[in-house]
């Protein structure tokens, strides 16, 4: 549900996908045989991938990304692809199930701007969410 609002409230066509979250899943890219840790750390400061490269753990990467860089105002940029701000409004969440509505306001209302609109129907972010194959998105449901 889009941040404060009722269903009666919600904008056309966002009551059908109410329930729909999306993750991050290492588990997907393994399985394409790329390496989640390169994903992530192609998204941080050089200067701060060693420390983040000494985590144990994907999740304890995610969780320090999120704690620490994804803080900072360059890791989001409305000039980025769709999908990339899509990523790393996820990995900012630390890969929390992020709602498809609430994902899609992020993007068309809170990082448009004039000159780069995100004119996007929640239908046809769902799909590109689907189709996707490089960042290793994942829908769940509640």
């Amino acid at each position: 549900m889009i941040k404060g609002q009722s269903t009666k409230e919600l904008p056309e066509g966002y009551a059908d996908f109410l329930g729909i979250k999306y993750v991050m899943d290492p588990k997907i890219l393994e399985d394409q045989g790329r390496s989640v840790e390169a994903l992530l750390l192609a998204r941080i400061p050089e200067e701060r991938r060693d420390s983040i490269k000494a985590l144990p753990t994907v999740k304890s990467q995610i969780r320090e990304i999120a704690k620490t860089d994804a803080k900072e105002s360059e890791f989001l940029d409305s000039s980025m692809p769709l999908r990339e701000l899509a990523f790393r409004l996820i990995l900012k969440s630390g890969n929390k199930s992020m709602p498809l509505n609430d994902l899609h306001w992020t993007l068309t209302e809170g990082w448009a701007h004039p000159t780069h609109p995100m004119a996007i129907s929640v239908y046809d972010l769902k799909r590109i969410m689907d189709a996707d194959v490089y960042y290793g998105f994942h829908q769940v449901t509640d």
